[in-house]
């Protein structure tokens, strides 16, 4: 495809697209997704960013370990997509898979040290695309932003 042949049919969707807030939102995660995944790839971690939820939530789940059928409650996933992340991670050393002394049936996620390193990492280097992104915005539209965001989630969350 000829670069401006590309140029007018991206003109066309956004055109139409562009009215709905859905197809934006999910534009500017795409772009989010693929700016952090290049930035974590020159960092040297084999991780992609839509694995760090599980290694967040098992990171600061306090004292209590997480069981794959919690992790998968918790962000709303399903159970099998879950448990490919988990074998992955713990594959790439960053989790432990442990089975429960209760119950056998339950398998107990536990970060790694590797693992620990790369949510502090992770967390570092999305604070830096956010401070990037937000120093491009006033405060009062960041902050407008974020409790727009918010109320959008609540009303779409059942």
């Amino acid at each position: 495809m000829e670069p401006q042949q590309e140029i007018h049919i991206k003109e066309k969707i956004w055109k139409h697209l562009g009215q709905y807030l859905t197809f934006n939102i999910n534009h500017v995660s795409h772009l989010f997704v693929r700016k952090i995944n290049r930035e974590l790839g020159q960092t040297g971690l084999s991780i992609q960013i839509e694995q760090f939820p599980i290694l967040f939530l098992v990171r600061y789940s306090a004292d209590e370990p997480l069981s794959q059928q919690d992790i998968a409650n918790l962000l709303q996933k399903d159970k099998s997509a879950i448990q490919r992340s988990i074998r992955t991670l713990e594959r790439d050393g960053y989790i432990r898979i442990v089975s429960d002394d209760v119950d056998r049936r339950r398998n107990l996620i536990h970060l790694t040290p590797a693992g620990k390193f790369a949510v502090d990492k992770i967390a570092d280097l999305a604070a830096v695309i956010n401070q990037d992104v937000t120093s491009k915005l006033t405060q009062e539209e960041s902050e407008t932003l974020m409790k727009l965001l918010q109320k959008v989630a609540s009303t779409i969350e059942f």
